[in-house]
C-alpha cells in the first residue's frame, strides 16, 4: 500500500498536497501545544538533532487515518498508514536539511506574503483578516512566531523542491523514447489528430514527471545517507 500512496502522490499531486496540508496542520498545532510546553515527551524519531515526539506523531496519525479511511475504505491498512506517516515526517526533516545545504532562506516579506495569501485567514471579500489569524493561533494554542517558523520551514522545503525540479529536463533521446512508447499504443479509431497530439504531449510530460521524481528522490537519499536517523518502531 505504501507503493500505492506514493504512486498517487505522483499521479495526483493535489491529493497528496491535501494530505500534506493535514499533516502540516497537525505539525503546527502539535508544536504549539506540545513542542513548547516545557513538558518532557518521549520522542518517536530523531533526525540528527531534530526530534519528533510521540504526541506529535499521534496527532499526525489521527489526521492521516481520517483521510485514508475515507479514501481507501476496505483497502485501508493501519500499519501501512503508520509507516507512511513516520516516513513523511522523516522526509520533512531531510528536505529541511537539504534546503539548508542549498543555502536557501525565507525573508520576512516573503513569509508575510505567504501567510496573507492563505485563504484560511481571508474574510468574505477574500482579504486577509487579522482577527481570523489570531483566532487560528488561539485555537491552536500557539504564539505567532511558532506558527511562522513552521510556515517558514514549509516554504523552504517548497523552494528546494522547485529548484531541483525546474533544473530537470528530458534529453532528446528520452523524448524520442517517450514518443516511441506512445506510438506503440493502439490508437482509438475515434481519436482526432488533435487529441492524438495532446495525448502524445501528455505522455512526454509524464515521462518528465517520472524523471523529476527519480532525481529528487536520489537527492533526498543522498542526504539520508549522511544523516543520523533513529525511529522507535515499537511506538508506531
Amino acid at each position: 500500500m505504501l507503493k500505492t500512496l506514493r504512486k498517487g502522490a505522483i499521479e495526483n499531486p493535489w491529493v497528496y498536497r491535501t494530505v500534506m496540508f493535514l499533516i502540516a496542520a497537525a505539525f503546527v498545532i502539535s508544536m504549539g501545544w506540545w513542542g513548547f510546553s516545557g513538558e518532557r515527551d518521549p520522542y518517536i524519531a530523531q533526525i540528527d538533532q531534530a526530534q519528533i515526539t510521540r504526541a506529535q506523531y499521534l496527532r499526525y496519525k489521527e489526521n492521516a487515518y481520517r483521510y485514508y479511511r475515507d479514501l481507501l475504505k476496505e483497502n485501508f491498512k493501519e500499519d501501512m498508514v503508520n509507516q507512511f506517516v513516520i516516513n513523511t515526517l522523516v522526509e520533512r526533516q531531510l528536505w529541511l536539511k537539504l534546503a539548508r545545504e542549498m543555502r536557501l532562506s525565507v525573508g520576512v516579506d516573503e513569509l508575510r506574503d505567504f501567510i496573507t495569501r492563505d485563504a484560511t485567514f481571508h474574510d468574505d471579500q477574500g482579504r486577509f483578516d487579522p482577527d481570523r489569524y489570531q483566532f487560528f493561533l488561539s485555537r491552536s494554542h500557539m504564539a505567532a512566531d511558532e506558527f511562522e517558523q513552521s510556515v517558514r520551514e514549509d516554504v523552504l522545503i517548497n523552494k528546494a523542491k522547485l529548484i531541483l525540479r525546474d533544473g530537470i529536463a528530458l534529453t532528446e533521446q528520452e523524448i524520442a523514447e517517450a514518443r516511441a512508447d506512445f506510438s506503440r499504443q493502439t490508437p482509438d479509431p475515434k481519436t482526432t489528430p488533435e487529441k492524438r497530439l495532446a495525448d502524445e504531449a501528455k505522455t512526454i510530460e509524464e515521462a518528465l514527471a517520472r524523471k523529476q521524481q527519480r532525481i529528487m528522490m536520489s537527492a533526498l537519499n543522498r542526504v539520508r545517507a549522511v544523516t543520523r536517523i533513529e525511529i522507535k518502531n515499537q511506538y508506531l
